[in-house]
Order: C-alpha cells, then structure tokens, then sequence
C-alpha cells in the first residue's frame, strides 16, 4: 500500500485544541482554585500534566503498527469490561464514589474513568470486526458484548456516556453495512433501555429533574449570552466566580463563549469539524481498499463528533447535564488521553489513504 504525507490539518487542529484547551481550563478554574485555599494554577498544572500525557499517548497512536492494534482488540475488550465490573464493587478509595457514582480507578495521579477504556475498546473491537458485522448473527454477538459494557456503565450510573456509546456503536455498525432493519430493532431496545435507566436509577432522575441542573443551565445560557458576538475578552468572563458549576469541566464551551463570543466558540467548532472531516475523508478513501481501517477512521471521527455535539447541546441546554467533556477542552485525563490516542491513530491512517 502506497504511503502518504501526514495529514496536516488533523496534526494541527490536535495542537491547537489542546492548547485551547489549556488556556481555557485556566482561565475557568483559577477562582475555583482561589475559594478552595488553593495556588490560582492549581488545575492548570494537573492539566499540563495531563497535556503531556496526552501528547506522548498521541504519539504511540501515531506510531504502533495497526497490526498490534488488530490482535490486542479482544484482550482490550475483556480488561474492559473486567474493570467495569471491578469499579462498581472495589472499595474507595480504589474506585471512588464521586457525586454519586462510581466510575473511576484511582491511579495515583488521577482519577481514570474506565468507561473511555471501554470506548477505545468498543472502537477497535467492531472496526477490525466490520466485515462480520453484516452477517446478522454475528452482529448480535458483537452488540451483546459491547451492550454489557454499556449496560456496566449505565449501573455507575452515567447515562449520558452510555447512550453515546450507544449511538457511537450503532453508527459503526451502520457504516460497517448491517441491515436497517437490524440496527432499527437495536436501536429501539436501546433507546428504550435508556429511558428504563432514567427511571430506575434515582440518580440519574435527580440530575435530570434537580433544580441545580435547570440552573447550571440558565447559568451557562447567561453566559452565552453575555458574551454576544465577540465576547467580554479572555480572562474577563464572571461565570467562573462560582456562577456557573463545573465551569472547568461540562460547561468549559460556555466559559469559551462567553469570553470569546459567538466568534470564538466559532472558531474552536470549525476546528473541531476540520478534523471530523478530514476523518470522514479519510475513511473514504480507505473503504474499497480496507473495510476494517476505513470503518476505524470513521468511528474515531464519529466518536469526536458525538461527543463535541454532546457537550455543546448540554451547554445550550438541548440535553441534561450529566458529565459530557469537550474533547481536547476540557479539564480532565479520561477523555483526554483516550481521544488523543484515537487521533493519532487516524493520523496514522491518514499516510494510508
């Protein structure tokens, strides 16, 4: 197979995001730091930590041979789904209970939320399984195993991560080429899964219904709205001043929007769908030649996709707030290092196609 120049607009649209991301953690975390008798850079420092994780994580994406990946799918799956289960019944602080649910490993040096594991595993194991994902058996055997994970995490409970991998599955699926009818009777399940979770698990209930949802919402609204067309300028904003919670982590895009403007934010969407684009492209090109590497491209583009639309329809208030990052953006390591491991990867396929 014929190799190609890297893709420079994913290498760079990488880059900035990340150093977006950093300016903008700081700039809606310092307060918070202040109030909590902590040095203004507290969150900065453990996001630039995390940034040069990230960066390395990139880098081994880019370069381990997407053979490794192929053969390493099944056991990633497993340890997956083993970890799932053992963050739900480990002890603190191995798996800290955080605001009610228990979705992380304790590593030391951060908190690692292991449904972004599972993501990564979701995404290879049904990437390098497409061309079987048109036989129907098969296909079902492929979603009972990721809809476990999925229904693992929906018990922590976080719903919210659970219906996009939902939708990230089947959207893998579809591409991948298995029947309508099959993935409309999936979907139905799922969705109905989704609504049966809502109602079941009281936690999930109380974000959805909590008065402080309604107002983290109104709050992130104001904020849009105070910064119109071209923002307040960076630094500037007001609802870091503990107006608008989890400013650092679910509403970051607010806080861009606010300090930015509708420029601004603009600026970072187009970024973020230059590289979603660029994804597709690539995994067009790749189609005819290697199903398993095209269907690959288009899920890591796909999952960048459904996420960014996530956060940002929370951030308007077209979806509860139930704890969808900002690739790239946002504050945290989770999400952070597994979709940058997922770009270099698609960087990597773009030499290929």
């Amino acid at each position: 197979m014929k190799r190609r120049k890297t893709d420079l607009f994913i290498l760079f649209g990488f880059l900035l995001l990340i150093i977006a991301g950093t300016v903008f953690v700081f700039t809606s975390s310092w307060y918070l730091a202040y109030v909590n008798n902590k040095p203004t850079y507290y969150f900065l420092l453990k996001h630039v930590l995390k940034v040069a994780i990230a960066i390395f994580v990139f880098l081994v994406g880019y370069s381990l041979p997407i053979e490794y990946l192929r053969r390493f799918r099944h056991p990633l799956m497993a340890i997956s789904l083993l970890l799932l289960l053992a963050v739900l019944i480990l002890p603190d602080p191995i798996a800290p209970r955080i605001g009610g649910a228990k979705r992380w490993l304790n590593l030391g040096f951060m908190n690692f939320q292991i449904s972004e594991l599972f993501k990564l595993a979701t995404i290879l194991f049904l990437s390098f399984s497409a061309k079987h994902l048109k036989d129907t058996g098969r296909f079902l055997i492929h979603m009972a195993i990721v809809f476990l994970g999925i229904g693992l995490i929906a018990i922590e409970p976080n719903i919210s991560t659970a219906i996009l991998l939902s939708l990230l599955a089947l959207s893998i699926a579809f591409y991948a080429g298995t029947s309508m009818a099959v993935l409309s009777t999936i979907g139905t399940i799922a969705a109905m899964g989704a609504v049966i979770a809502i109602l079941v698990f009281p936690h999930a209930k109380a974000r959805i219904m909590s008065e402080s949802i309604h107002y983290q919402v109104k709050q992130s609204l104001i904020g849009l709205a105070h910064g119109g067309l071209l923002g307040v300028g960076l630094g500037k904003g007001v609802e870091k001043f503990l107006y608008l919670p989890d400013a650092h982590t679910d509403f970051i895009f607010s806080i861009i929007g606010e300090e930015m403007g509708f420029v601004g934010a603009l600026i970072v969407l187009l970024v973020v769908m230059a590289i979603i684009l660029r994804g597709f492209h690539i995994a067009k090109k790749l189609y005819r030649r290697d199903l398993a590497l095209s269907t690959l491209a288009f899920a890591i583009s796909m999952n960048l996709a459904l996420y960014s639309l996530g956060h940002v329809s929370v951030v308007v208030g077209l979806f509860p707030p139930t704890g969808i990052p900002m690739p790239f953006i946002s504050y945290g390591g989770s999400n952070l290092l597994v979709n940058s491991f997922l770009l270099g990867i698609l960087l990597q396929l773009s030499k290929e196609a």
